[in-house]
């Protein structure tokens, strides 16, 4: 497998390379940020109730901008609508620094908010863009995640550590989002400097016999079903990921450093993920890989809500990292290549608010739920969402993506 993987990464484009060696800096600012966030505000003061309320706001915000960010990357260019999207980032680090009052904070939150929807309605259009082949689309991906997660990981390693290290004024933890900042600033440079246009991409796919489709009430219909999966990934990931840090400091007692160190590790899991689905993909098909990943979550989620020892749920979060990075990507990659190249900035939005608003309702459901002490009814919430989306993706979404997934294959080898 590893010889395989080693193959994808030789045979890529050089803009994929590029793109794909410059995601570390995200990842650990990443990383940083989203440990050290919700532990900010409740040294800070807040309560789970209206960290909630904070995190479900920017996943509105999200939701809401998503679709003008869809039409505004077509007149700014995809390149640059990713460098605009990483420096709002590195702005909002820097204003979640200096913040103290839930205004402060919600500015900050605001700002993320915009630079990430800036990022996910350009980055997958932009890579894919510079992909020869549908092959190199679903490698790309799957790549590129895979280093999002791995040194998502090192951030999080980093976010239990650094704030004995460096302290602040205002919490423990303000100057470590600084160091986030300054990973954010340094990746807006390098990707400005060193990716090609996403137009001069594009123009290069078309001139090697890329086919151009046009719109039709079909091919909405067909976005639209994807859109409602998507809801059910964005409601599902609401429900828990954002707050794990808090779900391990109060079900298990465990400290800061315990904390980043268990996510690091799942971390390199979610990196594991990112790596093999490709390779089962390919060996597997598509329908036989969406079952496994589903049923496997399903199953790994619905046990996480039963008490056990900390040990035993740490294996269980570390297998559910592999699980669902394999799903999310699955569903990620397969979905935007089955949609033609003219339809995917539309989509890119389309998507993007559909798992906004999921991660949305999710996300202000899930801090009300956490304030009354509630840690393991959240497991069995998202393991209801993983058996909608199975249904939904069974019964309605595989046929028609098989369907659209052969035709853009032999649309691209026709003469």
């Amino acid at each position: 497998m590893w010889k395989y993987t080693a193959s994808l990464v030789q045979d890529l484009s050089p803009g994929v390379k590029r793109f794909i060696a410059t995601e570390s800096l995200f990842g650990i600012g990443a990383g940083i940020f989203s440990l050290i966030l919700n532990l900010h505000l409740l040294a800070l003061g807040f309560s789970e109730g209206v960290i909630g309320q904070i995190t479900s706001l920017g996943a509105l915000t999200v939701g809401i901008t998503s679709l003008p960010a869809s039409m505004i990357v077509r007149r700014v260019g995809r390149k640059r609508m990713l460098v605009l999207g990483i420096t709002l980032a590195c702005i909002s680090l820097i204003v979640f620094g200096f913040g103290t009052s839930r205004g402060e904070i919600t500015v900050a939150q605001i700002i993320w908010s915009l630079g990430v929807t800036a990022v996910v309605n350009s980055e997958i259009q932009l890579i894919f863009g510079y992909c020869r082949t549908k092959k190199e689309e679903t490698s790309a991906y799957s790549l590129l995640f895979a280093i999002f997660t791995l040194f998502t990981g090192v951030g999080t390693m980093l976010g239990g550590f650094l704030p004995d290290l460096l302290g602040g004024s205002t919490t423990v933890y303000q100057n470590s989002f600084f160091v986030a900042a300054g990973c954010m600033g340094l990746m807006a440079l390098l990707r400005g400097l060193l990716l090609p246009a996403g137009e001069e991409a594009s123009r290069e796919k078309a001139a090697a016999g890329a086919p151009e489709k046009s719109k039709s009430r079909h091919a909405f219909y067909f976005l639209l079903m994807l859109s409602v999966l998507i809801f059910s990934s964005g409601f599902k990931y609401g429900l828990v990921t954002p707050f794990l840090n808090v779900i391990l400091k109060f079900r298990f007692d465990m400290n800061d450093g315990s904390i980043s160190t268990l996510l690091a590790v799942c971390g390199v899991f979610f990196f594991i993920g990112s790596i093999i689905m490709p390779y089962i993909v390919e060996r597997w098909g598509s329908r036989r890989t969406f079952i496994f990943t589903f049923v496997s979550n399903i199953v790994i989620t619905g046990l996480m809500a039963v008490t056990m020892p900390a040990a035993a749920f740490a294996v269980l979060l570390m297998l559910r990292g592999t699980s669902t990075t394999m799903l999310d990507n699955h569903i990620d990659s397969e979905s935007m290549s089955a949609v033609a190249d003219e339809d995917r900035n539309l989509y890119a939005g389309m998507r993007t608010v559909s798992r906004s608003i999921g991660n949305t309702i999710a996300s202000y459901w899930a801090g009300y739920i956490l304030a009354g002490g509630h840690y393991s009814l959240p497991f069995l919430l998202t393991t209801g969402a993983l058996l909608f989306g199975f249904v939904l993706y069974a019964w309605f979404v595989q046929g028609k993506l098989d369907q659209r997934l052969k035709q853009k294959e032999l649309a691209a080898t026709s003469p």
